[in-house]
């Protein structure tokens, strides 16, 4: 008798049901030919099932090799440490952003931020202190944006941050909330806790420049917090000097 199985991976249809019922029927007994059809039928339903096993692991690694696709992209997109967006990924969408923005006259700007003194932290606390700092700095960092604004680690203790459709005003009170937000924050990666101050460098960008450009006066300011004592965000000025703020609005 054919198993269920075997019924289900041909197909079910008329024509294996008729091939069934020549077999089962006894019309045919003592045929000569009735053996060797037989064999043919049976030979038929188990590459009929391999078949069906194969379409069946087909599909699973077809899964597979779509869930892997989606993971080998975001490995190259994100920093594995802290799972921040990572160098490439935010150079992309600054690219995407600064296209928008001269097709539409729109405006954007960036951030980019330091950690103070994390040379000492490692040398005083390990290196493995160190690289939990960044992990619990990353989730404060996080959390200091709005959900459209990309955070990324640019590399060892600096970080960057885009912001889309956002004029010198705006990054300024974005600037202050990252500012405050490490500051207040004790970081739990030693006892009693480390606690840690942040420099950062503000630039909106203008029509003419191009995005290294605008990352290039966003790193200027940056030197400029750390040159006017750190702990504080530097606006990049269009012409002269950037502006100082030590967590409050920018100040001459």
């Amino acid at each position: 008798m054919t198993s269920t199985r075997g019924a289900k991976g041909i197909g079910n249809n008329e024509e294996t049901s008729s091939y069934e019922k020549i077999i089962a029927s006894g019309q045919f007994a003592g045929n000569p030919l009735l053996p060797e059809f037989t064999l043919l039928y049976e030979q038929y339903k188990r590459i009929a099932r391999q078949t069906d096993d194969m379409t069946k692991e087909n599909q699973r690694i077809k899964i597979q090799l779509v869930e892997m696709s989606r993971s080998l992209d975001l490995t190259t997109r994100i920093d594995v440490m802290t799972g921040l967006a990572n160098r490439r990924d935010i150079l992309g969408k600054i690219e995407q952003e600064f296209s928008r923005a001269q097709r539409h006259q729109r405006t954007f700007s960036v951030i980019l931020a330091d950690i103070d003194g994390f040379k000492r932290i490692n040398d005083t606390h390990g290196f493995n202190a160190g690289d939990e700092l960044l992990v619990e700095i990353a989730n404060v960092l996080r959390g200091s944006v709005r959900s459209e604004d990309i955070c990324a680690r640019w590399g060892g203790e600096e970080f960057l941050f885009l912001l889309p459709e956002t004029g010198i005003e705006g990054a300024e009170s974005v600037a202050q909330k990252i500012h405050q937000s490490v500051s207040m924050t004790e970081f739990r990666v030693n006892k009693p806790g480390i606690r840690v101050t942040i420099s950062l460098g503000v630039c909106e960008y203008n029509q003419g420049q191009t995005t290294f450009e605008c990352i290039a006066n966003a790193e200027q300011a940056l030197q400029q917090a750390k040159r006017s004592g750190k702990n504080r965000y530097c606006v990049a000025a269009q012409a002269t000097q950037p502006s100082v703020g030590n967590g409050q609005p920018a100040c001459t």
